[in-house]
Formats: C-alpha cells, structure tokens, sequence
C-alpha cells in the first residue's frame, strides 16, 4: 500500500460574540461563549503545535467559517494556511475540505475545536488506521464524532455520500454516518469514545477559565 502524507483540517470560525458556542450563552452570555470558544481553539492549536513538531510532514490547514482570511490571521497569526469552508451546509462543507486534502495525494483528518481530548496519540492512532482503513472517526459521547478522516484513494463520490442524509447537531450523526459507511461497503476504524464542550454541563471536562 503506498504511503501517503498526512493533512490535520481544523474546522472553525471566528470568535463573533452571538455567533459561536451558541448552546452555552444561556449559562456564560455571549462573550463568555466566545471567549470559551477561543480558549478550546488555543488548546487544540497547543496540542497540534506539538504532534506537527514532532511528525515532519504532517500539514495542518484551518478551514473558517465566517469574517476574512484577514481576521483570522489577526487572531490566530499568519504562521498557518487558512482555507475558507466552501458549501452551503455543514457535510458540503466538510466534504469538500476532505476531497481537497486527497486530490493532494494526503490522507487528510478533519478535526473541530469543541475536542479538548484530541491529542497526539489520538491523531497518531487516528493516521494509522488509515494505513488499512478507508474511514476512521472519533465518537463523541453525545452521539456525534469529534474526528473524521479518509484514505486518500476514496472516491469523491464515496467521500461526498458520507455527509448526506445526516441530522447534524444531534445525538444520531454517528449512527447515521456509519449506516452511510456501511452503505458504501468501506472498512471504517473507530477511535476511543471522548467529550465534546457544547453545553454547561460539559464544562467539567475543560479547565474553562471565565473571561476577566
């Protein structure tokens, strides 16, 4: 099997208080959602800076939604690619930055910033599952998935079927996603079961500090 390069895809957006973590304003306000929502971009990006150190060839993209490549540049630096999400809904989108990632002959795994568990050993396990898979994903315990990647061999057409007919914000993605998979016939790995910060009560699996 030919060895591939690997691609991290970081979906996120820009910290516009009312627009982001919205699930949490009605117990921090809006700028407290936002200013959570900028301290998990922190982490992961922490947690990142040391996988991509220590894995020559590994390439991280940031792919936004919402504001300008100029915006994101000012909040995050201009040390990364930043990619703007292009599609209408939410699967179109992630399709898309996935498809990308392999016309580039990259396995690419595509990752949100609401995970404060994803961390090296996951992205390492996660990579190399895709050495004898054709998907691997990162359950959530809320029903969704934290982590989604693809060979860089899949078809387009297979890789766009993955996203379609999901209830995406509900506790049925996962299940619904690996129907999908199963429709397709694709070998599919899935990786160790981690939280999401989406509501208060998560709140207890971040070490969150309230905005000043």
């Amino acid at each position: 099997m030919p060895s591939f390069q690997k691609l991290v895809i970081l979906f996120t957006r820009y910290p516009v208080a009312g627009e982001c973590k919205t699930r949490m304003i009605p117990a921090l306000g809006a700028q407290g959602a936002a200013h959570l929502h900028r301290q998990l971009v922190a982490h992961i990006l922490s947690e990142m800076s040391t996988f991509l150190s220590a894995r020559n060839g590994t390439e991280l993209t940031i792919y936004f939604d919402g504001d300008s490549h100029q915006q994101m540049q000012d909040w995050l630096g201009s040390s990364y690619i930043y990619k703007k999400q292009q599609g209408e809904r939410l699967g179109q989108r992630m399709a898309e930055a996935l498809i990308h990632g392999t016309s580039k002959g990259k396995n690419p795994i595509l990752i949100g910033s609401d995970c404060p568990g994803i961390n090296r050993s996951i992205l390492d396990d996660a990579f190399e599952a895709l050495t004898h898979n054709d998907i691997v994903i990162g359950p959530a315990y809320d029903g969704g998935y934290y982590l989604v990647g693809v060979a860089a061999d899949i078809q387009p057409a297979a890789c766009k079927q993955l996203f379609k007919q999901i209830s995406w914000g509900t506790n049925i993605v996962l299940s619904q996603t690996l129907v999908q998979i199963k429709k397709l016939n694709l070998r599919y790995h899935l990786l160790d079961k981690l939280h999401d910060i989406d509501t208060a009560e998560d709140l207890k699996h971040f070490n969150y500090c309230p905005h000043p």
